[in-house]
């Protein structure tokens, strides 16, 4: 699998390979000051130990990552869709 922007490829490889680099499990982080911010984690044992030193964050929600997180953590935009 390839993610291109802006007519150039900037990634390559399976889905499994790319969530990888990028990190299996997301931990998003929502608080007023901030809005939502993103952390990524290679599995979930680490990610809770992230979300149990959490300072106050109004809302914590723990998942697999996916390829929509690869894209836009690569290219610090959302993905458009219809």
């Amino acid at each position: 699998m390839g993610i291109i922007h802006h007519g150039k490829l900037i990634a390559l490889g399976t889905p499994i390979e790319l969530r990888q680099k990028l990190g299996m499990i997301a931990v998003e982080m929502q608080t007023f000051e901030k809005g939502t911010e993103y952390r990524y984690f290679p599995d979930r044992a680490l990610a809770s130990e992230f979300i149990q030193r959490l300072p106050g964050a109004e809302r914590v929600v723990m998942r697999e990552s996916n390829l929509e997180d690869v894209f836009i953590e690569i290219t610090g935009q959302k993905v458009l869709g219809g």
